[in-house]
């Protein structure tokens, strides 16, 4: 018999995973699913959020890179 402890991280993994590789599929079960009413599915919320979370850091980060290499470019034309 696994924890609650060990269920949580169960299913953060799947959920994280699970929305890296196949985000329509997660955003299909969800739909059916009204709430977190166990240590799996509350796991799997926080996984999926997690993974949402990073990937947003992500591309805020090349969005930054993006404009400062743009400054940077702009400039060289002024020069």
């Amino acid at each position: 018999m696994s924890t609650p402890e060990q269920q949580y991280i169960k299913g953060f993994n799947h959920g994280y995973l699970l929305t890296k590789h196949l985000p329509d599929l997660v955003a299909k079960l969800l739909k059916h699913i009204k709430s977190a009413t166990s240590d799996y599915l509350t796991g799997f919320y926080s996984g999926k959020e997690e993974y949402e979370l990073e990937k947003s850091k992500e591309q805020i980060n090349e969005l930054r890179q993006i404009r400062d290499n743009n400054k940077d470019h702009d400039r060289d034309l002024e020069l």
